[in-house]
C-alpha cells in the first residue's frame, strides 16, 4: 500500500515509489508532474501563478510561480537521483474557474500553463500528456510505480495521463 503525500498551492514534493504525490480541488493553478521513469521519482509543483517578476526576493515563494517553480523541481528531482536528461512531465489544471471581469483579456488558468511550456521548453523537457483549461477542478494522484497521472473531473469518469 502506498503513502499518499498531499501537495498544497505554492507547495513543491518530490518522491519515490511506492508513494504517490496528490492535489485536490485544481482550479486556475497548473500541476506539474515531473518523471524519471528509470528511477521511479516522481515530483509535483502546485503553481498558481505565471511569473515571479516584482516580488521582493527575500519573500519569494519560488514554488508559487512558473517560472521559478519549474526550474526549482527540474533541480530538485536531480538532487534526489533523477536523471535530469530522461525527465517527462505531464500537466494538469488551468482552468477558468470564474466568469470574465471586465478585462476579458485576464485568464490567470491559461496564463498558468504557457508559461510552464515555456519554462519547460527552455529546460528542454518533453511534455508527454495534458489535460488543461476548460472551466472545471480537477484532482489528481500521481503513482510514482507506472508514472501514470488518475485525473478525476467531477460528473466525468476518472482517466490516466
Amino acid at each position: 500500500m502506498s503513502d499518499y503525500i498531499p501537495v498544497g498551492m505554492g507547495e513543491l514534493k518530490i518522491a519515490r515509489h511506492p508513494a504517490s504525490l496528490v492535489v485536490y480541488g485544481i482550479g486556475s493553478c497548473v500541476i506539474i508532474a515531473m518523471y524519471d521513469k528509470k528511477n521511479k521519482i516522481g515530483g509535483f509543483s502546485h503553481v498558481m501563478l505565471p511569473d515571479s517578476s516584482g516580488i521582493d526576493k527575500e519573500k519569494l515563494n519560488p514554488a508559487k510561480f512558473a517560472d521559478t517553480a519549474v526550474p526549482l523541481l527540474f533541480n530538485k528531482m536531480g538532487e534526489e537521483g533523477a536523471l535530469k536528461s530522461k525527465l517527462v512531465a505531464k500537466l494538469v489544471g488551468g482552468a477558468e474557474m470564474f466568469p470574465p471581469t471586465e478585462d476579458f483579456s485576464s485568464n490567470i488558468g491559461r496564463d498558468n500553463v504557457e508559461a510552464v511550456k515555456k519554462a519547460l521548453s527552455i529546460l528542454q523537457i518533453p511534455i508527454e500528456a495534458e489535460d488543461t483549461g476548460g472551466n472545471r477542478g480537477r484532482s489528481v494522484e500521481f503513482d510514482l510505480d507506472s508514472g501514470l497521472v488518475k485525473l478525476s473531473i467531477l460528473g466525468q469518469e476518472t482517466k490516466e495521463l
